[in-house]
């Protein structure tokens, strides 16, 4: 294209533009960045760089903090969480089982000796039960043995009756009768005697009345002593026969009724003490807990090597771990890390994450070492964005592990230092490049000015991979070719005309750009003269 003369306003932005790009070239890309920079042979006001072959790496650059790769991290284990009344300075080093801190013990030495009452009573009351079991079972037996007896008693009576009480009565009623019987044959023979007195004239008729009354209370009695013979042999038999095997069937229920009585008061005793048992092991428990409950407030070593506390919310001061701050349950305390093995842990945007893969190499820089460059390789990458919605939930990071593998022994770094990783996703070799200056974009292309002696011809390039200060060449220009670094100022002006000139708008409309340089970064015209 043809040359453009600018005005002096638009020269002096110009230099500014590339000056300020020239700057960041030879930041980015050291002294070795000067050899592209050139002046156009008849063109002294324009600085070039050529399209020159070469190797360059291409880095995601993020940063991240020092981690221990082995630590072991102490959290409160006591429940409900505590107040710390101490804790030793962090940094101090310590030795397996030394004491690192304390937590006030006040309410659960209280409540301890409340749960020592507690067992005390439990206790009591178990003893309690064993008591009543044994009065009960002893009761319990009395009373069955009763029964038992009560029971033997009435069959007795009930098999023994007819051959015992009953023939007793039989015998005896039977003697009465026959007696009566007799007494009556001697009163009739007797009244028949003095009938004969008198007939003969040597007796008198007092007499015979008096034996004829005799008589008659004789025969009142024999008939009254076969009725209760009768009444005893039809009747007090059937009677006494009901009654007594009534009896034996009540003693029998009696002695079932005493068992069943027995058992459940016994079942009873027993369950009462089964539950005082319970009750006794649950208290001891509870106390044993409250017991290593206060044991935990003292917090111990469990390894040697150096005290880190916890930072697990910086923003937040009730969080800090000083005497006076209240913990929560596993609340996170302090760590103790292996020093001589350390690893970065860093977040990379969402854009290149599934470019970054296991083993590719990194290098890092620390703040605390500063000039010396760490050398090692990717662990892990994430496959769950991190959340840090704090942070902005639009930002997706992932979380990427980088060793260290030549770390210092005598380095002295603490987890939690501040480390700039730089890892290598490719190295192209024998490619062509030019300064990220050198490419801008207009009408949605990436383009660049190739200054050709005293004309300067804007031409479309295909782009490949970039770093923070180089650009691969795909096609579009060719090596030795010398670009303009103003690019992104020239492609402005360029905008700027066309979209006054409607013929130029229509022919080559300005639209937003779809050949981004690479996956995940900004353009060159974000970037270039910047």
């Amino acid at each position: 294209m043809p040359r453009r003369k600018n005005s002096s306003a638009g020269k002096w932005l110009s230099y500014g533009v590339v000056v300020a790009g020239v700057g960041a070239a030879v930041w980015f890309g050291g002294p070795s960045a000067y050899r592209w920079i050139v002046p156009a042979k008849d063109n002294q006001e324009v600085l070039t760089a050529p399209v020159q072959r070469g190797d360059m790496e291409v880095p995601v650059t993020d940063r991240g903090e020092l981690e221990a790769v082995n630590s072991i991290q102490v959290n409160c284990d006591l429940e409900g969480g505590g107040k710390l009344v101490s804790i030793v300075p962090e940094g101090t080093h310590v030795k397996k089982g030394d004491e690192v801190g304390r937590i006030d013990t006040d309410a659960l030495l209280k409540l301890k000796s409340e749960q020592e009452v507690k067992v005390e009573q439990a206790e009591g009351k178990l003893k309690a039960a064993k008591s009543d079991l044994d009065v009960q079972i002893n009761k319990g037996e009395t009373e069955v043995a009763n029964a038992q007896l009560a029971l033997e008693l009435a069959n007795i009576d009930f098999e023994t009756y007819l051959t015992g009480k009953f023939k007793v009565d039989y015998e005896t009623k039977k003697g009465l009768l026959d007696k009566s019987k007799k007494e009556l044959k001697e009163s009739e023979d007797n009244l028949e005697y003095a009938k004969n007195l008198v007939r003969k004239g040597q007796g008198q008729m007092e007499q015979v009345r008096q034996k004829e009354l005799e008589v008659f209370s004789m025969k009142t009695n024999t008939l009254a002593q076969e009725a209760t013979l009768a009444l005893l042999v039809n009747v007090t038999k059937r009677r006494d026969l009901l009654e007594l095997e009534a009896k034996a069937s009540n003693a029998k229920r009696d002695r079932v009724r005493a068992q069943k009585s027995a058992d459940a008061a016994n079942e009873k005793a027993r369950g009462d003490l089964r539950a005082a048992e319970s009750t006794l092991a649950i208290e001891k428990t509870t106390l044993k807990r409250i017991s290593d409950q206060v044991g935990r407030c003292v917090i111990k070593a469990p390894q040697d090597g150096i005290v880190i506390y916890s930072n697990s919310r910086p923003w937040d001061d009730s969080y800090r771990i000083q005497p006076g701050t209240t913990l929560f349950y596993r609340q996170q305390i302090f760590s103790l890390p292996d020093l001589a093995h350390m690893r970065v842990k860093l977040k990379v945007h969402e854009s290149v994450v599934k470019r970054v893969v296991k083993d590719l190499p990194a290098r890092m820089t620390i703040e605390a070492l500063p000039g010396r460059i760490l050398h090692g390789k990717v662990m892990s990458v994430g496959s769950v964005a991190s959340q840090d919605g704090w942070r902005g939930g639009a930002v997706k990071e992932y979380e990427v592990i980088a060793s260290i593998d030549d770390l210092p022994a005598d380095a002295g770094l603490k987890p939690g230092m501040t480390a700039e990783v730089k890892i290598v996703l490719r190295n192209l070799s024998n490619v062509l490049l030019v300064p990220l200056q050198t490419v801008s974009e207009f009408g949605g292309k990436n383009v660049a000015y190739v200054v050709k002696g005293s004309d300067i011809e804007r031409r479309e390039v295909e782009i490949g991979e970039r770093n923070d200060t180089m650009v691969q060449i795909l096609g579009g220009v060719g090596e030795g070719e010398l670009l303009a670094l103003d690019a992104r100022t020239r492609a402005a002006a360029d905008t700027k005309a066309a979209e006054k000139t409607p013929e130029v708008r229509k022919k080559d409309p300005v639209s937003k750009p779809s050949l981004p340089l690479a996956e995940g970064q900004p353009t060159a015209a974000s970037s270039g003269g910047s």
